[in-house]
């Protein structure tokens, strides 16, 4: 797990919540189900450009 998003989105942690009951419950179902919307938010943040590309203003000395 190196570079991953120090903030997560409200559906993130849903899906992450949602992960967590089907492992406690032990519903594979619903695990799977989380799983995949976890991946499908992490890929849709690696195709989405930052804003880190503009150029920073200088500081002042």
């Amino acid at each position: 797990m190196g570079k991953d998003r120090k903030v997560l989105s409200s559906d993130h942690a849903r899906a992450l919540i949602k992960q967590a009951i089907g492992m406690i419950f032990g519903d594979t179902k619903v695990e799977a189900e989380a799983t995949t919307e976890i991946v499908a938010i992490k890929a849709r943040h690696a195709t989405t450009k930052t804003k880190l590309d503009q150029p920073r203003r200088p500081t002042r000395s």
